[in-house]
C-alpha cells in the first residue's frame, strides 16, 4: 500500500499514532477504483515502478468554490451548508449584529478526523482545539448522546464520530467547522469520479463524458465536469493516473485579478506578508480563514456573504500520470484483475 502522507502537513496523525489508520482509508479507495474495468485510474504506488527514463507528471484541475448549481440565494447558501455547498468546499460564515465578520473554508475530508477518533478521544479533541481555538467539545458533542467513546472499540468510535458529524456543534456551524460533511463532498466521490471518467468513451465529446457516467459525475457543477474531462483526456492519450499525494482538495488563492483595497489602498490579498491577516491559508491548503474589515472592498464592493467570497476562491485536485506503457504490467489498463504488486 502506498504510504500516503498527512494531508494537513501538521504531523498530527503521526503524533497520535493514527497515520496508518488514515493510510488504510485512502488505500481502500485507491484499490477499489483502480479495479474499474478499462479505466486509466491505477494504484498510486505504480508510479514508483516506472520504466527507466520515464518520469511521472502531475496535473492540477482548478475550479471556483461557488456551488453554481444551488437553487438558492447567496445568504441561503451560507445558511444551509449541508444542502448547497457541494463543490468539495464548505464554509462557515460568522456574523456580528448581522454584519459578516469571518468566513472559514475547509476542504478536508472526514477520514482525517475519523483516523484521529479511532486513535483516541484525546488526540481528536486536541486537533479540534487546533481547528477551532478555544474549543472544549464534550463526548456527546462529538459522538452523540449515550455513546461512551472510552470503552468503545476504535472502529466503533470512528463510526460514531462520522455518523454524528452533521449534528456535531463544532462542525455544523453552531460553534465551528471541522471538515467536509455535505453528502457529495466525500473522498469516495472524488476517487469514483476519477475512476469512472478514466474509461475512454470516444462516442461523445470529452466535455460530455460527465453526463454519461451516471451518478459518478455531477453535470453543471464547477468541479466534477472539469475533473472528469481531465481524466478522460489522460485516458484517451493512453496515460494512466492516480490521485496525487497528499490526496484531496487544495485551496489555491482568491481571484488575483480582482481589485482588493483596504482603506482605499490596493492590497495583494494572496500575499500573507502584506494582507494584514485578512486571508490566511493553513493546513497545507486545506483551510482558509477570511477576516473581514470595515473598509475592505473587492472591485469597490463590500463582501456580504461567504457565497460571494466563494465565487473568488480557487481550489483544485492534483493527479499524477505517466504513459500507460511505462507502468509495470500489473498496473496497466486492461490488467484490472491483477493490478497490484501483491498479486
Amino acid at each position: 500500500m502506498f504510504p500516503y502522507s498527512d494531508p494537513t502537513g501538521t504531523n498530527a496523525l503521526s503524533a497520535a499514532g493514527a497515520l496508518q489508520n488514515y493510510r488504510e482509508k485512502v488505500g481502500f479507495f485507491d484499490r477499489r477504483f483502480h479495479n474499474v474495468a478499462a479505466s486509466g485510474y491505477t494504484l498510486r504506488e505504480a508510479f514508483n515502478e516506472l520504466a527507466p527514463g520515464t518520469q511521472a507528471q502531475t496535473a492540477t484541475v482548478w475550479w471556483s468554490a461557488f456551488p453554481v448549481t444551488a437553487p438558492a440565494t447567496e445568504r441561503q447558501i451560507d445558511n444551509d451548508r449541508m444542502r448547497f455547498q457541494d463543490e468539495y468546499v464548505e464554509w462557515q460564515a460568522e456574523r456580528q449584529n448581522g454584519v459578516l465578520r469571518r468566513v472559514t473554508f475547509t476542504t478536508e475530508f472526514s477520514e482525517y478526523l475519523q483516523a484521529l477518533a479511532e486513535a483516541g478521544v484525546a488526540p481528536l479533541k486536541a486537533e479540534i482545539a487546533n481547528l477551532v481555538p478555544g474549543a472544549d467539545p464534550t463526548d456527546a458533542d462529538l459522538f452523540g448522546p449515550g455513546f461512551n467513546p472510552q470503552t468503545a472499540s476504535a472502529s466503533a468510535r470512528g463510526g460514531a464520530f462520522l455518523a454524528h458529524l452533521s449534528k456535531n456543534p463544532w462542525n455544523n456551524g453552531k460553534r465551528g467547522i471541522l471538515c467536509l460533511t455535505q453528502q457529495f463532498n466525500t473522498m469516495s466521490a472524488l476517487f469514483n469520479l476519477l475512476g469512472a471518467c478514466g474509461v475512454p468513451n470516444l462516442n461523445v465529446a470529452t466535455g460530455e463524458v460527465c453526463g454519461s457516467v451516471g451518478g459518478a459525475c455531477g453535470p453543471g457543477r464547477n468541479s466534477d465536469p472539469a475533473v472528469c474531462s481531465a481524466a478522460q483526456n489522460l485516458a484517451r492519450g493512453n496515460s494512466s493516473f492516480s490521485l496525487d499525494d497528499p490526496a484531496g482538495i487544495r485551496i489555491s488563492k482568491l481571484e488575483p485579478n480582482a481589485q482588493w483595497t483596504l482603506d482605499g489602498q490596493a492590497i495583494d490579498i494572496n500575499d500573507p506578508a502584506t494582507n494584514q491577516g485578512i486571508w490566511v491559508v493553513s493546513r497545507n491548503g486545506r483551510r482558509g480563514v477570511f477576516n473581514l474589515r470595515d473598509n475592505l472592498r473587492v472591485d469597490g464592493n463590500r463582501i456580504q456573504t461567504g457565497a460571494q467570497l466563494s465565487k473568488l476562491l480557487i481550489v483544485g485536485a492534483s493527479v499524477i500520470h505517466a504513459p500507460d506503457a511505462a507502468l509495470p504490467g500489473w498496473a496497466q489498463a486492461g490488467h484490472e484483475g491483477s493490478r497490484g504488486p501483491e498479486v
